[in-house]
């Protein structure tokens, strides 16, 4: 009984988690949708993404701006009229980072930050959660 409790309560925790996630978001100055025009049924957005290319992916999460933008939860016909790429302001300067540049590659090597044997602190957790993606995809569509 109790196992069974706990494995209901772990799957509550996984759906508000992923249902977290799904819900497109307005632009916060790094990804999100913008509204660049709006009618009762049609609006063109233009959607910033931050993730690698999935086209199933992408796709639904245009269809879910065009939902929220335009109160409906009815399936829209998507209509791209640019795909573009563009630098990532928050990824800050790569020239500032740490390390040796070889040539055009984006592989560095510099001298290991290894802490201390009994010291706690993990730089290379900390550098992957400060992570961010070196180009952003700046999508713009229509949807009616």
């Amino acid at each position: 009984m109790n196992n069974t409790y706990k494995i209901l309560g772990l799957a509550c925790t996984v759906t508000l988690l992923a249902a977290c996630q799904s819900g497109p978001r307005e632009f916060n100055g790094n990804v999100g949708y913008q509204i660049e025009s709006r009618n009762d049924s049609t609006a063109t957005l233009a959607y910033t993404l931050a993730t690698r290319n999935n086209q199933q992916l992408d796709e639904q999460r245009l269809q879910r701006a065009c939902q929220k933008v335009l109160a409906s939860n009815k399936v829209f016909k998507l209509n791209i009229l640019s795909v573009n790429e563009i630098a990532n302001p928050a990824a800050g300067n790569s020239l500032a980072a740490p390390g040796r540049q070889i040539g055009d590659t984006r592989a560095t090597f510099s001298l290991s930050n290894t802490p201390g044997l009994y010291s706690s602190e993990n730089p290379a957790t900390r550098d992957a959660l400060t992570a961010r993606p070196s180009t952003l995809t700046v999508v713009r569509y229509t949807c009616s």
